[in-house]
């Protein structure tokens, strides 16, 4: 299946719920000024909550939000029926608020090593969106990146304790319709210069170790990854087939979110911090960057993926309602 096909495939099946379950017809228009199905049209776009959520998940988001754990939505989290915020949130919530999440999590198979139980009394409830750790580092975070409009921050965090009673947390990144994961915004940037865009092309990783400002964001933004590989880039030794800076394309973003692990072990606040990425089980197409990051990264059992089935048919005896909505809704299944 090509990604056009795999994107309409999906984008079918939650057209057709927005229609035949939620009574929208109407469509919504683009920045471009364009209608689509896939859009939602006034006052829909604009809610607090989006209209694709759950109907049992409203109440937690609701109470979530008016916590200190409240998370910032996506400009698309109510507007577009293929909000990856808003399914990730779809997909965690019913599970995470179950009183049967650990045996969930530990019957997926999905759960890092030594997974005992979700430990309650940290984040909320044991878990949040949108996580970046601000009260080490604060309004900028750890990695130096964090701002109104942009910043590192993990889909969903989930604090845990192991088998030997150990405090850790295990970020995941949520990708739906996605077929790259975000690629360096210095590199993209309008204001980078030739020269500067010519580092990004040409200087090995070894390179920008030696002289940080190499990188635009170092020089420019004052972000600290490079100060951060200076202590961890033995992390990322290992085989990459490609020239110039190995971050600047789809890996960008889960070097980020795996240096968001490693300062949290480094600073002794979690005793092992995981790093998943969760697909929908149609989705192949960021397989391959997350294959050039194993091959990075030397299979680092630290970062693993895994399909959103995984989670969902573990659940199923558990929570027959929500597994027969999210299969509908997101797999087109009846």
């Amino acid at each position: 299946m090509i990604y056009e096909d795999f994107k309409k495939k999906v984008y079918s099946h939650l057209i057709r719920y927005k229609k035949e379950d939620l009574g929208i017809a109407g469509k919504g228009i683009s920045s471009h000024g364009v209608e689509h199905d896939c859009l939602f049209p006034k006052p829909y776009c604009e809610e607090k909550l989006p209209s694709m959520l759950y109907a049992d998940t409203k109440p937690v988001v609701v109470d979530i939000q008016a916590s200190r754990f409240a998370y910032k939505p996506h400009l698309a989290a109510s507007a577009h029926v293929a909000s990856s915020q808003t399914a990730c949130i779809n997909l965690f919530v019913p599970i995470l608020e179950s009183e049967q999440a650990d045996q969930i999590l530990l019957e997926s198979g999905v759960a890092p090593e030594g997974f005992a139980h979700i430990d309650r009394e940290q984040l909320r409830k044991g878990y949040c969106f949108e996580y970046w750790e601000s009260s080490l580092e604060g309004a900028k975070g750890l990695l130096g990146d964090h701002s109104p409009h942009a910043g590192t921050d993990s889909d969903v965090a989930i604090a845990y304790r192991d088998k030997d009673n150990k405090l850790c947390l295990w970020l995941i990144e949520h990708k739906l319709t996605e077929h790259e994961f975000t690629t360096c915004g210095g590199y993209r940037s309008k204001g980078i210069s030739k020269s500067e865009k010519a580092n990004c092309a040409t200087c090995s990783m070894a390179d920008l170790l030696n002289d940080h400002e190499k990188c635009h964001y170092h020089k420019h933004c004052g972000y600290y990854y490079w100060n951060i590989m200076d202590a961890q880039s033995s992390f990322f030794n290992g085989s990459y087939k490609g020239t110039g800076c190995p971050f600047r394309g789809g890996m960008n973003q889960l070097w980020r979110n795996q240096m968001l692990t490693l300062e949290l072990e480094k600073r002794a606040v979690f005793a092992d911090v995981f790093f998943s990425v969760v697909t929908h089980p149609e989705n192949t197409f960021l397989d391959k960057t997350m294959n050039k990051y194993r091959e990075l990264t030397k299979n680092s059992h630290k970062f693993f993926d895994f399909k959103s089935d995984s989670l969902v048919n573990a659940a199923v005896k558990y929570l027959p309602a929500w597994t027969s909505w999210y299969k509908k809704v997101y797999y087109g299944m009846e």
